[in-house]
């Protein structure tokens, strides 16, 4: 395969192709470093494509030329993972939301038109689910969004559905799980709470710290990416999630008990954009692409604290 990876220089695409270029796979990553991450991060991510077999491109999905003149690279498969991400962003900056996961979406997709693509993988999220109660199913309707950033990625899926249904190109819809794990996000809570625990400083807590997440390590989600790139035809969604719900207070303890300090708590009021509870039935990702999440909290947690120490900021 030669696979075309977009927000390649972040959190699931450095791990994504890292794992394509050690089996052998061409990979070309494409990132604008406009994520939740120091440049010197983003550029040290972008090692991982100084392989062999590996490209680098610094572009934006934005930039339909670029785009398409991608389509003379032979690509044979596109996971786009490149996205504005983040719930409390997209309440203040919607048109920047909207802008880069719907119409930087309409790029990629018309950029696999052009090179006739075999498969494209695209990731979306459990935020789709909105005030479904949960365990939450494939089969939901997602006409319920409780962030711009939901919203977002409801308008990329509806997109890509009448791509398929228009050309009849092959599809699949990734719904993540909050994940978790090596090279993780600066602005997710996992990554958060343990640079602030382990600077002694306050770590801060929306609501009573019992909302429930189903919390994913980061290489379960690259082993259901890379099983979703097998399939070849149709249009297929899949929920890759660890299917068990944990407090964020007990994972708050882990981070604790990992890092050896206590976390100095400050709750603040709920957010309305914010679930109660998030819980993937991964039923059909089991049954279909042979998705079994193998790593627990507790092991996964101790993996990116070990992580976290090795990798100073």
């Amino acid at each position: 395969m030669k696979v075309l990876v977009t927000g390649a220089c972040g959190f699931i695409g450095t791990n994504l192709c890292e794992s394509l270029l050690n089996d052998g796979h061409e990979v070309i990553g494409l990132d604008d470093f406009s994520g939740k991450y120091p440049l010197r991060a983003f550029k040290k991510n972008s090692l991982v494509l100084k392989h062999k077999k590996g490209k680098f491109i610094k572009a934006s999905v934005l930039d339909r030329e670029k785009i398409l003149s991608l389509s003379k690279k032979s690509i044979t498969h596109i996971v786009h993972l490149a996205a504005k991400a983040g719930v409390r962003d997209s309440v203040l900056f919607p048109k920047k939301y909207l802008e880069t996961n719907i119409v930087g979406t309409q790029n990629i997709l018309d950029l696999a038109l052009a090179a006739k693509i075999k498969h494209v993988v695209l990731a979306s999220t459990s935020s789709v689910y909105g005030t479904n109660k949960p365990p939450f199913r494939e089969t939901m309707h997602i006409d319920t969004p409780l962030s711009v950033y939901a919203a977002s990625k409801v308008g990329m899926e509806a997109l890509a559905y009448s791509y398929y249904n228009i050309h009849s190109l092959p599809i699949t819809v990734l719904r993540f799980f909050t994940v978790y794990g090596s090279r993780g996000r600066r602005d997710m809570s996992v990554y958060k709470f343990a640079k602030l625990i382990s600077e002694a400083k306050k770590i801060h807590v929306y609501g009573n710290g019992n909302q429930k997440r189903d919390f994913t390590y980061v290489a379960d989600i690259v082993q259901g990416i890379r099983s979703a790139m097998k399939l070849g035809k149709g249009y297929n969604t899949f929920n890759l999630g660890c299917s068990t719900t944990v407090k964020l207070n007990y994972m708050i303890g882990l981070l604790e008990k990992n890092i050896g300090k206590k976390a100095v708590k400050k709750h603040e009021k709920a957010r309305p954009e914010d679930p109660i509870e998030t819980h993937a039935d991964i039923s059909k990702a089991r049954r279909e692409l042979g998705f079994e999440p193998k790593t627990k909290i507790e092991k996964g947690i101790a993996l990116f604290c070990k992580w976290f120490r090795e990798n100073p900021d």
